[in-house]
């Protein structure tokens, strides 16, 4: 965006369209609004989703270990599982005298089901102009990029 006269800007010339990082932070707050947008009406934020298709896929998963998977601070995950506990979406049994083992309720399942299919919904709308395969190149190619930096 290069300054004009008076103020105005010339849009066709842009700073960081050079920047892989630049575009990939732009299509993620793009993305997330979005999914918060198809999520809203289940009352869930992606951060709830997230937590409940990670409990949904492992059943009796810490609360610890999901927060490592998603990359929560521990001090976040507390509210956030006291929430969905409290709506009733998940349950709490005791592995040790420190740990709980996490499940899905029934209402947290059908909850869980109906994120999915609304996320989906949210994906395919989105990314409507790549194929299948594309789509699967490219979370390949995003996979290899973040998880070497873990």
């Amino acid at each position: 965006m290069r300054k004009q006269a008076a103020g105005t800007l010339d849009l066709g010339f842009d700073p960081f369209d050079g920047l892989l990082g630049y575009h990939l932070r732009r299509l993620s707050v793009m993305v997330m609004a979005d999914l918060a947008d198809a999520l809203s009406p289940l009352g869930l934020r992606p951060a709830d989703a997230s937590i409940l298709w990670m409990i949904g896929a492992f059943p009796g998963i810490t609360q610890i270990d999901v927060g490592k998977a998603l990359g929560i601070l521990r001090s976040n995950m507390a509210p956030l599982i006291a929430n969905l506990l409290s709506r009733g979406l998940i349950e709490r049994q005791p592995v040790d005298g420190r740990s709980h083992a996490l499940r899905l309720s029934s209402a947290g399942q059908d909850l869980c089901r109906r994120a999915r299919n609304a996320a989906t919904g949210h994906e395919d709308r989105l990314f409507k102009t790549l194929s299948r395969a594309a789509r699967a190149r490219m979370i390949s190619q995003l996979r290899t990029l973040w998880m070497d930096k873990e």
